[in-house]
């Protein structure tokens, strides 16, 4: 039924009412933010970067999978890094900038598998509010988690799948299947673009544009996954993305990083042509999980298939 002159304005006036303040989800549709660029890539150029030899070499964590910059208590900064599948969400924190490292455990639900392959920090609500920990399984399988308020997490978010084939198996619980996904990297809620973040697909080497509908994550049907640039990340190869934490210096830089079969690099992402800019000596012998920290350092963990996992830190200027 036609609006008329009277509904259209009541529909403007919602629409401003929405974006004045900052209550809308990014959920794509065919017109609505299409034409929405993400921020210019910053240039990395002037980026300085030195290992930190106080870091551990390895944590106590089972074949890391994947790691955020996380607050589960107020005030206090720490690194999440969880265990591959088969270790039931099995988890180490450190914490910013010196330790120590404490043990935690993700509470999954049956739903999906715990083949937790990618993760990252966000504010819980597009209003503002507390942290929430999104997680991804390799399946598609989204959860999430908020502070428990005693140092850990609980789920308020059951397992759900990222969208429809092919961005999420028939079954959940399987591993490595379909897009095979290894990671999750989201920019803070307060950016305007249209991809609220990315999943990164070991399957093709892609970057899956994500956006929010509500508080749930959801693959944009829309947007077809930006290709990484000149054959430096081959098929099987994408291990992780990130963006910097969102009150860091590189909050707006796409990092991407890549397993033995891409050489174990790490590199800079320019959005949307997927152009890649490699940051030299940043990785272990098989990367598996990047982070930038508040501070704007760099963390790389790997995965050597053994009860603990390398690791890695490097203070860097020039975000």
């Amino acid at each position: 039924m036609p609006l008329g002159r009277h509904g259209a304005w009541m529909a403007l006036a919602g629409v401003l009412a929405c974006l004045a303040s900052g209550g809308c989800d990014r959920r794509a549709t065919a017109s609505s933010d299409a034409g929405l660029a993400p921020p210019p890539t910053p240039s990395v150029s002037a980026l300085a970067c030195k290992n930190d030899p106080a870091f551990p070499a390895t944590l106590s964590v089972p074949e890391a999978s994947a790691a955020a910059e996380v607050e589960l208590i107020p005030g206090v900064r720490e690194i999440l890094v969880v265990s591959d599948s088969g270790r039931g969400g099995a988890a180490v924190l450190w914490r910013i900038p010196s330790g120590p490292v404490r043990s935690i455990t993700l509470p999954l639900d049956p739903a999906a598998s715990d083949d937790l392959e990618g993760m990252a920090w966000a504010t819980a609500r597009a209003m503002g509010g507390g942290g929430a920990l999104y997680t991804l399984t390799s399946s598609g399988a989204v959860r999430r988690f908020v502070p428990d308020g005693q140092g850990g997490l609980r789920r308020d978010q059951d397992a759900y799948p990222l969208g429809k084939t092919p961005h999420a198996c028939p079954n959940l619980r399987d591993v490595n299947c379909g897009r095979n996904y290894e990671g999750l990297c989201l920019r803070p809620r307060t950016t305007s673009a249209r991809c609220a973040g990315f999943a990164a697909s070991r399957a093709s080497s892609e970057l899956d544009c994500l956006v929010f509908d509500g508080d749930r994550l959801v693959a944009d049907d829309l947007r077809p996954p930006m290709h990484l640039g000149r054959g430096l990340v081959p098929a099987g190869a994408l291990s992780d993305c990130a963006f910097g934490a969102a009150a860091g210096p590189a909050r707006n830089t796409l990092l991407v990083t890549t397993n033995v079969y891409g050489g174990s690099a790490s590199y800079v992402v320019a959005e949307p042509s997927g152009a890649l800019t490699p940051l030299e000596g940043l990785g272990t012998l098989n990367n598996e999980a990047v982070v930038v920290d508040g501070d704007g350092a760099a963390y790389l963990f790997g995965d050597i298939d053994s009860d603990v996992s390398p690791a890695t830190r490097f203070t860097c200027k020039g975000w």
